[in-house]
């Protein structure tokens, strides 16, 4: 149970700061639009593990959707809209916490990989990025990796 809730604590950490750009650019459906791709990226395998759920449900807390919006994303996470008005920042934090909610449940599927490639694509990223970030970012969120390092090496991939 600690184990989940550090995961949680730092997945959340990581979050903020995308919200929170989101936020003061005012775009205001980005959130929105976060949580239901993440709701589909748990969903494309199948199987949606609790962790998965609650990740979700706790990032849109943090954000401060109500229970009700929140409860919308997981009944109909048809819309991602808003992906090409965030800047490069945004982008990178976008798709490594893809990457790291693909790989919370200790299982990676194809159908997973190519939803992620889909995303990385509409965020404006060469699809080649996604096995870049896949070896370096963890299952395990309590393995940090050097994000700083990381995102200089993915902004490479960046489609201009």
């Amino acid at each position: 149970m600690l184990g989940l809730l550090l995961c949680t604590a730092h997945a959340l950490k990581q979050y903020n700061n995308l919200f929170k750009t989101a936020i003061e650019s005012n775009f205001p459906n980005i959130i929105r639009s976060h949580l239901n791709m993440l709701v589909q990226l748990a969903r494309v395998d199948g199987v949606v593990v609790q962790e998965e759920i609650d990740l979700i449900k706790q990032i849109g807390k943090a954000n401060g959707l109500s229970n009700e919006e929140i409860s919308e994303s997981f009944e109909d996470p048809s819309v991602i809209e808003g992906l090409e008005t965030l800047n490069d920042d945004q982008r990178y934090d976008y798709l490594y916490n893809v990457v790291q909610l693909m790989k919370i449940d200790g299982r990676i599927y194809k159908e997973e990989i190519k939803f992620c490639a889909r995303i990385a694509s509409k965020l404006g990223y060469d699809e080649d990025v996604l096995r870049e970030m896949m070896l370096k970012i963890y299952s395990d969120p309590h393995i940090s990796t050097d994000k700083e390092t990381l995102k200089a090496k993915i902004q490479t991939y960046l489609k201009k």
